[in-house]
């Protein structure tokens, strides 16, 4: 498997502090990253969805058809939402959902808790979260943003982290959207925020981070090839794009290797 490719970015906010975006970890092994963030200290880790497996039918009401009303926007509907759910099949990787990889996605999150604050956010393959998994968050202050947002000090830096999750709730987003104060959005769909929020008076946010197009699985500058769940040929899978950061995330859940498409983490200084 390729490294991890560290990408930094120094967004003008002015609080001083670095923080860790780490996306689409998807109960993957994780030895080389818990080097990198160790390595690179930050003063809070940012999880922007996809960090657990948690979408086995019949553990929740949640389904994938059910599941897909969030995910394609009507924006998005058309001939291509089928092309790729037979693609999507096809190509992901069996073992994704072994009970070997769910505990590699908890032991993940309990490594990396002991480096510094860790704030996540929900994805379209977190479906829901068990007893195990809440009991889990509160033992290692794992703060879970479900549609949901805090206020948090670091090094006596305040700023408000918010997440929103594949399930969205825009009630939700607009309130936060009125709070005052230097605010981060986790938001895992980038179609989310282009077709959601983007330009639209809710847009008050200083940094909105995503994932979720895993970097375009192959790609050719900036254009995805073939984007797991959206399309062929998408343009900006990853990158800032003013407030935008997408990451290209941290596994490979595929029978193809990446290509043209290092793994990424990456570390923003605000």
């Amino acid at each position: 498997m390729d490294s991890i490719h560290v990408t930094n970015y120094e967004p003008n906010i002015g609080l001083g502090l670095r923080i860790a975006l780490v996306t689409d970890m998807h109960s993957m092994p994780y030895d080389e990253l818990l080097m990198l963030l160790t390595k690179e200290s930050p003063d809070a880790i940012l999880l922007s969805g996809d960090t657990l497996e948690r979408h086995k039918e019949g553990k929740s009401e949640w389904n994938f058809l059910s599941m897909e009303q969030w995910q394609f926007l009507p924006e998005m509907k058309g001939p291509m939402v089928s092309l790729m759910r037979v693609l999507d099949r096809l190509v992901e990787h069996k073992g994704i959902e072994d009970e070997e990889e769910e505990d590699l996605g908890l032991a993940f999150l309990r490594d990396i808790s002991k480096l510094a604050p860790v704030f996540m956010s929900v994805g379209n393959h977190e479906w829901y979260f068990t007893a195990e998994d809440e009991r889990f968050f509160v033992d290692r202050n794992i703060t879970v943003l479900d549609n949901a947002d805090v206020q948090v000090t670091i090094k006596g830096k305040k700023l408000r982290i918010g997440g929103l999750s594949t399930r969205y709730d825009l009630d939700w987003l607009e309130e936060y959207a009125q709070k005052e104060g230097t605010k981060i959005l986790l938001c895992h769909h980038p179609e989310h925020y282009k077709y959601k929020i983007k330009d639209r008076k809710i847009d008050t946010f200083d940094l909105v981070l995503s994932g979720h197009y895993h970097g375009g699985q192959w790609r050719i500058g900036n254009v995805g090839v073939y984007v797991p769940r959206i399309g062929l040929m998408i343009p900006k899978v990853k990158g800032k794009f003013g407030k935008h950061i997408i990451s290209a995330g941290v596994s490979n859940t595929t029978r193809f290797p990446r290509l043209g498409n290092p793994r990424e983490l990456v570390m923003i200084k605000i």
